[in-house]
């Protein structure tokens, strides 16, 4: 559930031009929050072979630290609980299937590269119709208004996630198109930008699974994560390890993160 709409802050920082090869996209204040840098690396050849090589099964689990969404819920009359430590951020969210085509996630989000500081709070909508695992094809809605604790709406979120399996069962495909508003400060309009990214879900054995995904904000901040999900508990528990940063040179977000998903059965 963790978005790349929802990433972004504005900061009263120099503008930097991408074409050069800097960090910040075309816009004067749009730039990471929380960026540090961060020594590991991971083989962006990888992350992107991954994406296309549609040859293993899989069946597609919870998003976590994911920037890209699957088009999926969690079950009717749950609550599921998702969690993750990140160099850049780090999230609380659980989230409530309140019917069956539609899942309610409040969460917290804290500032881990400034003393673990919680910073925003948001209320997550999500509307699914189709089942991938059962026809191969799912797709949706969300939105999110994203505040500090004073109550001052400083982001808002909402894109169309579509899920694809193949060949029967095979690997599966995630798509996300949307458009995210921040507010440099409390006083100025919100500045709006088209969101897009790709994400591939691969099964390694029956408990590891392999993530990997690009995103961008208006193709100006195109970036990777790749990592692997571990079940812990067959349906019940799962854990992700995934590393990512930005394409281009000095962009460390969303770094490295380390999540949980509880994911119980119907509650009541």
């Amino acid at each position: 559930m963790c978005h790349y709409f929802s990433q972004v802050i504005h900061r009263s920082i120099p503008h930097y031009d991408c074409a050069s090869g800097a960090c910040a996209p075309g816009r004067t204040f749009l730039f990471m929050k929380g960026m540090i840098n961060f020594p590991i690396k991971l083989p962006l050849t990888a992350c992107l072979i991954s994406i296309f090589l549609l040859a293993l099964h899989v069946k597609t689990g919870y998003a976590q630290q994911m920037i890209v969404d699957d088009a999926a819920i969690t079950t009717h009359r749950s609550i599921q609980v998702e969690t993750w430590y990140g160099t850049q951020e780090s999230w609380f969210q659980p989230a409530i299937g309140a019917t069956s085509w539609l899942e309610i996630g409040p969460g917290i989000i804290f500032n881990s590269s400034d003393g673990f500081v919680a910073s925003n709070w948001l209320v997550e909508f999500k509307a699914v119709w189709g089942d991938h695992e059962v026809n191969g094809l799912s797709w949706g809605v969300v939105a999110a208004p994203v505040y500090d604790f004073d109550g001052i709406l400083e982001e808002f979120y909402s894109y169309l996630p579509v899920t694809a399996e193949f060949g029967d069962g095979f690997s599966v495909l995630h798509l996300n198109l949307g458009v995210e508003g921040v507010r440099p400060d409390e006083s100025a309009d919100m500045e709006y930008a088209f969101t897009t990214g790709i994400r591939g879900d691969f099964v390694l054995t029956n408990r590891v699974a392999l993530l990997s995904e690009l995103f961008t904000s208006d193709f100006e901040t195109p970036s990777f994560q790749a990592g692997l999900r571990f079940t812990l508990i067959p349906d019940r528990l799962e854990m992700d390890i995934t590393y990512g940063e930005g394409i281009r040179q000095g962009m460390d977000y969303p770094g490295f993160n380390v999540g949980i998903a509880i994911t119980p059965d119907r509650l009541w």
